[in-house]
């Protein structure tokens, strides 16, 4: 008998567990939509879009969905109508027992500004994202005739090794395109390092970080007004 008690038990709990679901289904059919709850995540400081215009959103596309039921509201949807923003990267939107809608979003990061055409980011997947009116991103600015092939497919992986490096994301301010060369505006000094095709760049960028440390530092910032990289193994520089 003593056996058999821990079997009973676990055999109530479950029907108690059936019982009470059941009522809470039944109770969640008829729960109206009290409103909308959103969370937009700032964590990268961000601000290309706010709390309103999610409420905007969804007023435009589903009316009033206080009138309702939750369990009516189609939760997908929704998700697909949200991310129809383009600054906006994911949403989840999911209800809760006491009547309300609560949308959870992630903005979209961008890591480089194309100023080339009407201009447009390239964010942290390698994609292309349209400007804000609305709010501008402290990023890197790349400028020239920029191809879009070029800025995500070779642009954003080079600038996303520079994001990694404390040194380059302290140095570096621009990028500046000509044809498929490159070259690089320092925050400090007024010279320019010119890199040429990226093929290579990370030894480029190595023989850059030696020069610096041992060179340029000792001399000074302003002695040069042109660094240049674009030769195998070799650094020529151009004194003012």
């Amino acid at each position: 008998m003593k056996k058999a008690v821990p079997y009973i038990l676990f055999g109530s709990l479950l029907v108690y567990l059936i019982i009470v679901l059941t009522f809470a289904s039944a109770e969640e059919d008829t729960v109206k939509c009290k409103g909308v709850q959103v969370f937009v995540d700032n964590s990268e400081g961000n601000a290309f879009i706010g709390e309103e215009d999610i409420h905007e959103i969804i007023r435009r596309n589903y009316g009033d969905v206080t009138k309702m039921n939750v369990v009516d509201i189609d939760k997908d949807s929704m998700e697909h109508v949200i991310c129809r923003a383009s600054e906006i990267k994911s949403a989840q939107v999911y209800y809760s027992l006491d009547g309300y809608i609560h949308v959870n979003v992630t903005q979209r990061v961008p890591v480089l500004r194309i100023v080339s055409g009407k201009g447009y980011y390239v964010d942290e997947e390698g994609k292309m994202m349209p400007l804000s009116s609305k709010y501008t991103a402290r990023v890197m600015v790349a400028t020239g005739n920029i191809s879009q092939q070029f800025a995500c497919q070779q642009l954003y992986p080079f600038v996303m090794k520079l994001k990694e490096d404390k040194l380059w994301q302290a140095l570096v301010e621009q990028i500046v395109v000509s044809g498929k060369e490159v070259s690089l505006i320092p925050k400090v000094g007024n010279f320019r390092i010119v890199l040429g095709r990226l093929e290579g760049v990370e030894q480029k960028m190595e023989n850059l970080r030696l020069f610096l440390e041992k060179g340029i530092a000792l001399k000074g910032w302003n002695i040069y007004k042109e660094i240049n990289l674009k030769f195998e193994n070799q650094i020529v520089c151009v004194k003012r």
